[in-house]
Order: structure tokens, then C-alpha cells, then sequence
């Protein structure tokens, strides 16, 4: 119930009040039922107990030699109602257990039907019986505690929880592992009931603690529901709703996890104490860890047991204490949490990647260097690993330890030199013998191995906005060898992508041109990169469409006209170039013709989505799915919203594409876009950020993110400007 309104209708009751009603509505949306995580959550039996005396009421004289008849008996009411079974002691459920070793079948069979019923109000001694001498009651105790027979559901999980806790128990142990992490993925409301039963429940003492470090980590998101449900409430009532939250998740881990002993159990007892104190309590935390060092097993197959833990898991726990201190404005603490804890990192290539990702993504870079200190031999090896302790030297100010490191990285996948005007194919090795004063030949397919190993790498580099390191890597490629083999083509057209997006019109013209001039004079050429599906018209129109915007950047908007006319015609699918026309300011004939073709593709773009949204109903093979409608919605409404045309349907089509396909950089790109057409500048700043925190260092998401922002500024300055006037 929310609480009753005041009669003495103050501000401060009315402000406390409405605080109250908020809270209530905010918890009961976000977790349902406080009591759902309680023991009696559905595994309970709905039907009278199995005893001979039910329904007289007077226990059965077996009952003492019987466990489960003294138990059923002690229940059974005379009333006409439909009895409920009392919630059972820890001295019933121990003679439940001892009774699965009686010489009689009947008992047996009753005791085990009783525990069942019971469910997980006997979990935890049923779990110490799995090692209990006698091997018939250890052998009933692991199948009762399996997980087959667990409700692991409850009615006031959301839908999402309640599909991927269907049938929980009855996957592989890497199933459940991912059910969990698809758990964590879900809203915290909806996910935090659900991983503290399965912390507390689960049988295998890897998935109780990876469900803990899930919990835990829900700590660090930005979980937004809350506040969509009170709107833009003060900063004053989202704290108490905040504070109030806290409360409640601690309060449940507590009573769950009283008197329990594991690993999981502990860090979820600890993480209930920060959400008491409203802090990260940065000491306890490394304590913690340095307790659980000590119970480190001696590899990752032995971690199964309930006292030991995985070196992965610590440090997946230290992982989430550093995250959680830079979501508490604690970055110092979240470094030396890290650097105490470096030497728990594998001396494996693909561990120490992982890692370094993970620090650089939370600007840990003394942590990314104390790594490349630790482990230099194998940073010498791995380009990846070289580039990340440069970007680590970069962010930190050390500009030449990190240009030196990117100097040994490039170097790692060495390709043959070769002279400028050398356009020939590399010479395989002819099997001849060794020459001393000559460079030894390198083979065909290790040249292509090592050409491939740049690209990916620049690629790599390029998603990280380290945009020089990646010229570097797809240049070594373009300039070691001919412009007619596939990789290096594949190499020019990448470059040239990224450097459009850096707006450097000049340098994607030079990247192109001559790939373009070799396909012209070369038919067999064109035909080996058909083959490999590669278009020469797509190609020379988008080196055409930088041409016209490197002419338009030099005032030559005359010149600029023809060039873009006839980039599109080439390519009609690159609306960007329709939108470039659309924005030239070439004069009344000019406007006049680009009103035309900008009307027959948005007539085209909306007949597409019409089209598609109709071959979506019909039944076959060939049916479109929801990836090829969200991509025609989201086409016409970037047209449309960077042009002219029915914003408000453009604006529509693209929340469509999200809901279809959500979280996608792009798509988010335009719908910012949409709602920056239909004047609502606010929400296309707040969407467009999403998008730049989907995917960082892109920069055309973040030059129209700088663009909606300064539209902002200007909008307000003139409001300020308005009263004056």
C-alpha cells in the first residue's frame, strides 16, 4: 500500500510524501514482491502432506519409527481448509536426511518426497549431506541439490528472468553460465532477485560465485529505470529513492546469505555492507581479496570446490571492485586495487590482452604500464599488446616510450621492401640457395599472412581512435606491395574509409586514384577483384564524392557540382552524397534539380519500406527479417531528417529501427539526427551520446554530437538574449 496523504498539507509533508510514493512505486516496479526471494518461493507443495492419519488429526502410530509420517502428522489440521505445511527446523530436516539411510524402502521413498517438498528451506544441509558417509543418503542429497527439481523462478520475476530460468537446472554447467550472464545483462530490478537465488542455491560453487560477481557488477551500470519512472524528479528525491533501493538489496542479502560460509556468499555479505554505509568501503574490499589470495587453487579444474577459488575469478573480482571505485569517483583507489593485483594475471597473450582492453577502457593506464613492465617478453611479441602499453604511454604523457613501442610493433609482421616504381608481383622464393649479402626471399602466402596481420591490426586501431598507429599499419601494406594484389587494394580502400571519416578529403583522393588508374588500364585485374566482390564503380564514386567536397572545402562550388552528380549516379545507395548536393548552395537551378532527385529517393525509400513490411508477411524461405527492415527505416529517415521531407515519419521509422534492432551506433546516429529535425534538441543530445558511448572514438558520431551541442548553446544565448532586446 502507499502511505496515507497528511492532513496538514505542508510543503515538507507534501515534498516527503510524494518522496514515499515514488519509493514505493519505484520498488514495487523494479523488484515486484519483496517477499518472492523468501524460502516458500513455489517449491512448496500445494497438496495435503502423504500420512495415513491426514485426515484424522492423531499422528500415526509409525511415525516415530518414520521421519516423514512424524512430520506429515505433526502438520495435518482437521479443518476443512486446505492445510499449509509449517515451515520445517533444522532438527526435522536432519532426521529427514538421516532417514534416507533407513533399512525401510517406504521410509526412504518418504523422506525423499518430504525434502523435495521442502525444497530449498533444506538446500543447505542437504548439500553437506552430499558427503555424508553413508552412500545412499550422499547419493539422494546430490540429486535433490542438482538443480533438476529447484523452482528457480517465482511469479514476480519479470518475463525475461523467468525464460532464461526455464528449465535452469537441467543445462550443462556452460549453459547456465551464460543464462547468468544474460541475467546480468537485464534491467538491476529484474536481474537482482534472481542472481542472489542463484548465488545462494546453486549447487556448483563456479556458477554461485559468478552469479555473486553479476550481482555485484550491477553496482557499476547506469541503469536509467528508476528515473524513467519518477520523470525529472529533484536530485533530493532520486537520492532517497537511491538510498531506500540500497537498503532493501542489502537487506535481502542478509537475510539470504546469513551464517553461510562460501566464497560467493562473502563478497555478496561485504557488497550488502557498501550498500548499508551508501559507500565503497575501498579497504575492506582489498582485504577481501587478499584473504582470498590465500585460498587461490592451484589451477582453474580444482576451483570447484567451495574453499578454494580461481585465479580468473579473483581476478574478475578485482576487475569489479576497480569498475565499482571509478563508479564511486574513487580512480585513485581503483588503481591500486589493480596494480596490487597485477601479478594475478596468466603470462598468456590472450589474458593480458583482455586486461589491457579492460584497464584502457577505464583509463587505468599505470596499470597497463605496471603490466608491460611485468610481462616485457611477451609484449614483444604481440603487436596488440605493444600498441595498447603505447596507448597507455600516451594517454599518461609519455610520448616517446609510446612512439618507440609503435615503432616495434610495426615491425613484428616484417614485408618485403620494394623500390617506388617497382609494381611488379614480390618474387616467390625459388628454392635457390642462400645468399649471405642479400635478403632472404619470403614466400607468397607468408607475404599475404603478414600483409593480413597489419590490416586487422590497423582495424583494431582504428576502433580504439588511434588513428596515426593505423595509417602506419595499412600504409606498410600499400607501400611494400603492388597496387594490383587484392590485399593491397583491400588495404587502400580501409584507409581510405578511415581517412574520409577524419574529413581529409585530399588523402582519400591520393589513396585511391591509383588503385582506380590501375583498374582502367587493367581488365584482368578488374576481373580478379570482381571475384572477390569487390565494385570499381563504388569505388570511383566514392573517390569522386571526396573530390567534390575537397573542391566545395576550396570554394570551387561550380566545379564541385558535376563531380557529385556524378558520384551519385554511379553509387545511388550512398545517400550521404544525395545529402551533400542537397546542402551545396549552388543556385536556384541547382536547387531545382537536387528537389527533384531528392523527391524520387524518398519516394524510393519509403516504397521500400512498404515493400519490405509486405515480403515480411509472406510465408518462405526468402522473407525478409527484422535486420532488413530496420535497415530501409533507418534509410529514409536519415535521408529525409538531413534533407527535407516528413520528419516526424522519419523520426518514427527510426525508433522502429532501434526497437527492431537495438543498441546499434548507427541507428542511434540517426534518430539523434530525427529528433534534431523535429527541433528537440535536448533528446537528440541524450541519444547521440548513447551512441558515442556504444561506439567511442568515432568521429562523425562525435562531430555531430560537438554539432547538436553548440546548436544548444546558440539556442539558449539568444533566449538570454530575448529579455534585453
Amino acid at each position: 500500500m502507499f502511505p496515507a496523504l497528511p492532513t496538514d498539507l505542508t510543503i515538507p509533508n507534501v515534498t516527503r510524501t510524494v518522496s514515499c510514493v515514488l519509493l514505493a512505486m519505484c520498488l514495487t516496479f523494479a523488484y515486484g514482491d519483496a517477499r518472492c526471494f523468501a524460502v516458500d518461493q513455489g517449491t512448496q507443495s500445494s497438496g495435503r502432506p502423504v500420512s495415513g492419519a491426514a485426515n484424522s488429526g492423531t499422528p500415526d502410530a509409525s511415525a516415530k519409527d518414520d521421519p516423514a509420517k512424524s512430520s506429515s502428522a505433526e502438520s495435518s489440521m482437521p479443518d476443512e481448509e486446505e492445510p499449509r505445511e509449517e515451515e520445517p527446523g533444522e532438527e526435522e530436516i536432519a532426521q529427514l536426511i538421516e532417514g534416507l539411510a533407513s533399512s525401510s524402502y517406504a521410509t526412504r521413498m518418504r523422506c525423499r518426497d518430504r525434502l523435495m517438498r521442502i525444497g530449498l528451506a533444506a538446500f543447505d544441509q542437504l548439500r553437506e549431506a552430499r558427503n555424508h558417509p553413508d552412500n545412499e543418503v550422499a547419493i539422494v542429497a546430490r540429486r535433490l541439490t542438482s538443480g533438476l527439481r529447484v523452482q528457480w523462478s517465482t511469479q514476480s520475476d519479470s518475463a525475461d528472468a523467468r525464460e532464461l530460468l526455464s528449465e535452469y537446472g537441467s543445462h550443462s554447467v556452460s549453459q547456465r553460465r551464460n543464462r547468468i550472464e544474460a541475467l546480468a545483462r537485464l534491467p538491476r530490478g529484474d536481474a537482482f532477485l534472481p542472481l542472489l537465488r542463484l548465488a545462494r542455491f546453486e549447487t556448483e560453487p563456479v556458477l554461485a560465485r559468478a552469479a555473486a560477481l553479476a550481482l555485484i557488477g550491477l553496482d557499476t551500470r547506469k541503469d536509467a529505470g528508476v528515473a524513467d519512472l519518477v520523470g525529472r524528479a529533484s536530485k533530493t528525491a532520486l537520492r532517497v529513492i537511491e538510498d531506500n533501493r540500497n537498503e532493501f538489496e542489502a537487506s535481502q542479502i542478509e537475510s539470504a546469505l546469513r551464517q553461510q560460509e562460501r566464497i560467493s556468499s562473502q563478497w555478496l555479505l561485504h557488497y550488502a555492507a557498501d550498500l548499508r554505509n551508501g559507500q565503497l568501503e575501498v579497504g575492506a574490499w582489498s582485504e577481501l581479496i587478499r584473504s582470498n589470495r590465500d585460498q587461490l587453487s592451484p589451477d582453474e579444474a580444482s576451483s570447484t570446490s567451495e574453499t578454494q577459488v580461481s585465479t580468473s575469478e579473483l581476478l574478475k573480482l578485482v576487475w569489479t571492485t576497480a569498475e565499482r571505485a571509478i563508479a564511486h569517483g574513487l580512480p585513485t583507489e581503483a588503481l591500486e586495487i589493480v596494480e596490487a593485483n597485477v601479478d594475478l594475471i596468466p603470462s598468456r597473450t590472450r589474458d593480458l590482452i583482455e586486461t589491457a582492453s579492460w584497464a584502457l577502457e577505464n583509463s587505468l593506464y599505470r596499470a597497463v604500464i605496471a603490466m608491460h613492465a611485468a610481462h616485457t617478453e611477451l609484449y614483444r611479441k604481440s603487436p596488440i599488446l605493444l600498441y595498447s602499453a603505447a596507448e597507455a604511454y600516451s594517454r599518461a604523457g609519455i610520448e616517446e616510450g609510446a612512439a618507440s613501442l609503435a615503432k616495434i610493433a610495426l615491425a613484428i609482421n616484417p614485408l618485403p621492401e620494394r623500390s617506388s616504381d617497382d609494381e611488379s608481383e614480390v618474387p616467390p622464393d625459388d628454392g635457390a640457395p642462400f645468399q649471405p649479402n642479400q635478403p632472404a626471399p619470403m614466400h607468397p602466402q607468408m607475404i599475404e599472412s603478414h600483409a593480413q596481420a597489419h590490416i586487422e591490426i590497423a582495424t583494431q586501431l582504428v576502433d580504439r581512435g588511434l588513428f596515426q598507429w593505423a595509417q602506419k599499419e595499412y600504409e606498410i601494406v600499400i607501400d611494400r606491395l603492388p597496387v594490383d594484389t587484392a590485399v593491397s587494394s583491400f588495404a587502400r580502400l580501409q584507409l581510405a574509409d578511415m581517412l574520409g571519416e577524419l574529413l581529409r578529403h585530399a588523402d582519400v583522393i591520393k589513396t585511391l586514384e591509383p588503385l582506380t588508374q590501375r583498374i582502367d588500364q587493367d581488365d584482368e585485374f578488374r576481373d580478379r577483384l570482381i571475384a572477390r566482390r569487390f565494385t570499381y564503380t563504388v569505388v570511383q564514386s566514392n573517390m569522386d564524392y571526396h573530390r567534390g567536397l575537397l573542391m566545395i572545402e576550396q570554394g570551387n562550388l561550380e566545379g564541385a557540382k558535376p563531380v557529385l552528380r556524378k558520384a551519385f549516379e554511379m553509387n545511388q545507395e550512398n545517400i550521404d552524397i544525395l545529402i551533400a548536393m542537397y546542402r551545396l548552395d549552388g543556385g536556384e537551378q541547382w536547387r531545382k534539380e537536387v528537389a527533384v532527385t531528392l523527391d524520387e529517393q524518398i519516394r524510393e525509400a519509403y516504397s521500400e519500406v512498404e515493400d519490405t513490411r509486405n515480403s515480411m508477411q509472406r510465408p518462405g524461405p526468402f522473407r525478409p527479417n527484422d535486420v532488413e527492415l530496420a535497415k530501409r527505416l533507418n534509410a529514409y529517415a536519415w535521408l529525409v531528417s538531413n534533407t527535407e521531407g516528413d520528419t516526424e515519419r522519419a523520426l518514427r521509422y527510426s525508433k522502429e529501427s532501434l526497437r527492431l534492432t537495438p543498441q546499434q551506433p548507427a541507428l542511434m546516429d540517426t534518430c539523434a539526427r530525427c529528433y534534431f529535425a523535429v527541433g528537440d534538441i535536448k533528446s537528440a543530445i541524450e541519444m547521440q551520446a548513447n551512441a558515442c558511448e556504444e561506439m567511442p572514438h568515432s568521429p562523425p558520431l562525435e562531430r555531430q554530437l560537438r554539432e547538436f551541442q553548440e546548436a544548444l548553446a546558440e539556442t539558449q544565448k539568444q533566449g538570454n538574449e530575448q529579455p534585453g532586446e
